[in-house]
């Protein structure tokens, strides 16, 4: 048995044998760092040995890679993420004030919190903190927050309407400071269907008057350019990527306004993440509608839902919470153009794999190396990531808009007998 593997199942035999009851926990905010945990000396015989007899050996890849984690700290950390499972719920809320930390949410919740908070501190008190470039801001320094509200009617066919952007929202959050930074918003004039049906004002809460003398989509997306322009992200370079809440404003109401009004598909929307797989993989949780993700972190819906406004800026609230939970948030989804004949019912969105994403992760990283201030990305191997579990195969097996399969998020079109429940 290779030293590091022996050493760990000694020790958490031992504590298995101790049976320590969650009242007894030692204090998690004071940890022995010093390397010393009662080791007897035939295991240190036994540790010496084994590095002597591979001293002159050739290291495997595996072995490299592991060496990156080989300081006592993450030992530590693997037996403190054990003891922390052994607390319950208000034993969490205990240590997270000791913290200054927030106790909302449930207790998978807490868990991933404290986890976060207490693995941070001691890589920093170690001088390990290179190692914690994933907590916020790996792979972007931005998440551009967008949920359109589009045109629609219960009495039409919805897999064949053509839906009309009639609210552009947007917030910038900056992932470094965890906040929203700015804020982007215009209503749209629809020009195919430029009469709201009763519908759609009692869903939106969108007037005729509201958009009778907005701006087209062209002007709106025009001025959005501008706006992404004065924060320098409307470049290649720029690290920033959407954040959505599912595939449907990109690849249904952003692809179907870009073909009604002739105008390209904006390269800032081609690729996003779609916070509700985000959220999923890494609480470990069912798919949830926005209202039930606020839940499940002890936050709730503030505004009116359907308002593209106050749903952009819910959603960024839920994408701040992952971020300061530890979350480290990639780029799950993508559109792929269809350059034929439009068709309002064609399916343009796929999943954007792992693997996929470790080439895109590889393109960011070289176009910005000349940029110092951001710390390089060596590896995601050890680190809290919510794409851990995602095994995405590049199959779209998500429903776009409307989300039939969620009652609780559309109940009214849902109940109004024009959509099938999936």
């Amino acid at each position: 048995m290779p030293p590091t593997l022996l050493y760990l199942s000694k020790t958490f035999r031992r504590m298995e044998e101790a049976t320590e009851s969650p009242a007894q926990l030692p204090d998690l905010s004071v940890i022995d760092l010093d390397g010393s945990h009662g080791q007897d000396e035939a295991t240190e015989e036994e540790l010496e040995s084994g590095t002597e007899s591979k001293e002159n050996q050739p290291v495997s890849a595996e072995e490299e890679q592991s060496s990156q984690y080989s300081h006592p700290v993450y030992k530590e950390l693997s037996i403190l993420n054990g003891r922390i499972n052994k607390l319950n719920v208000a034993q969490l809320k205990s240590r997270l004030r000791e913290h200054k930390l927030s106790t909302s949410g449930r207790i998978d919740v807490l868990r991933r919190r404290l986890k976060a908070h207490l693995r941070a501190q001691k890589l920093k008190e170690q001088d390990e903190e290179d190692k914690l470039t994933i907590q916020r801001n790996l792979y972007y320094d931005y998440y551009l927050v967008i949920d359109f509200e589009a045109t629609c009617d219960d009495r039409q066919n919805q897999a064949t309407y053509r839906h009309e952007i009639i609210e552009f929202p947007a917030q910038l959050v900056s992932t470094k400071k965890a906040r929203v930074v700015d804020e982007f918003h215009s209503h749209v004039r629809p020009v195919v269907n430029p009469k709201l049906t009763t519908f759609c004002t009692n869903l939106t809460g969108i007037t005729q008057d509201m958009v009778n003398f907005a701006p087209s989509f062209p002007e709106v997306l025009e001025k959005f350019n501008v706006w992404l322009e004065g924060h320098k992200l409307n470049t290649p370079q720029a690290r920033m990527t959407v954040l959505t809440d599912g595939p449907w404003d990109m690849g249904r109401f952003l692809h179907q306004q870009c073909r009604i009004s002739q105008v390209p598909y904006p390269s800032w929307g081609k690729k996003w993440i779609n916070i509700r797989k985000s959220f999923s993989n890494f609480y470990n949780t069912k798919r949830m509608c926005l209202k039930d993700m606020l839940t499940h972190v002890g936050m709730g819906f503030q505004g009116q839902p359907h308002c593209g406004l106050d749903d952009s800026r819910n959603i960024a609230r839920v994408a701040i919470r992952l971020l300061m939970d530890g979350a480290n948030m990639r780029v799950n989804e993508k559109i792929v153009k269809n350059h034929g004949s439009f068709n309002p019912g064609e399916r343009v969105v796929r999943n954007v794999s792992c693997h996929e994403f470790e080439g895109m992760k590889k393109k960011l990283l070289i176009a910005n190396e000349t940029d110092t201030s951001t710390p390089p990305d060596e590896s995601n191997q050890g680190n809290e990531s919510d794409s851990d579990c995602d095994e995405s195969n590049g199959s779209d097996n998500e429903p776009l808009w409307p989300d039939t399969g969620d009652k609780n998020e559309f109940p009214d079109l849902i109940n109004a007998g024009s959509i099938k429940r999936t």
